[in-house]
């Protein structure tokens, strides 16, 4: 595992503890809406290539799953060392950790910690970073074909938390945000990073969006 400054404090909201449960609901019930939407959306062709970049990746639930699709290795980078060793233990569990890489560090600050993959993956990642744009930027450069995000629906009540997790990121120190983005802010950072966006939908209370190399 490869390490890097984690100056931000993430790993004071997404814990050990945080993984452990995340973990145990996988087990129990399997991949979220969204993720799912990815998966099926591997399947079907939407989504092609070998290698994926999975970034927050937390327990690596997607990983795993787009491994048993097809996929052939998986990066897995997420800013908490907290998830280390669930994440570790499902792929060990699943029969894939010859095939999952785990990094702990900031794609934005050392955008050399990884190699470019095809499928770059970011699954309720925007919404927690503290510049999206320069996220979405750092996946689109490392994506040789694909950026698939997921990030929540611009709803009231989804913004009323928001102004919640403001709050909770100053008690906990830590510059950690929930924050909703306009659709068309993300779609246009990939867009002058060189993707077209080729997909849309609705995933619960996440939307998805599939930008793909010209």
């Amino acid at each position: 595992m490869a390490s890097c400054c984690e100056p931000q404090g993430y790993d004071r909201v997404f814990t050990a503890g945080l993984a452990r449960r995340d973990a145990a609901r996988y087990r129990r019930r399997g991949l979220t809406r969204d993720p799912q939407h990815v998966v099926d959306l591997y399947r079907a062709g939407v989504l092609r290539g070998d290698t994926v970049l999975d970034v927050g990746a937390g327990i690596g639930d997607l990983g795993i799953e787009l491994l048993r699709a097809g996929a052939s290795h998986v990066t897995a980078v997420d800013l908490s060392a907290g998830y280390e060793h669930e994440a570790a233990a499902l792929a060990e569990q699943a029969g894939v950790g010859g095939r999952v890489r785990r990094v702990t560090g900031d794609l934005v600050a050392r955008g050399d910690l990884v190699e470019p993959a095809d499928v770059v993956a970011l699954m309720k990642v925007v919404c927690c970073y503290a510049d999206a744009g320069a996220l979405l930027t750092a996946a689109a450069g490392h994506a040789r074909r694909h950026v698939v995000l997921s990030y929540p629906r611009d709803t009231w009540w989804l913004r009323l938390f928001a102004r919640g997790s403001a709050l909770a990121g100053r008690w906990r120190h830590t510059s950690w945000r929930f924050v909703v983005h306009p659709e068309r802010e993300l779609a246009a950072t990939l867009e002058r990073a060189g993707l077209t966006i080729t997909h849309r939908a609705t995933a619960g209370v996440f939307s998805v969006m599939v930008a793909t190399r010209r």
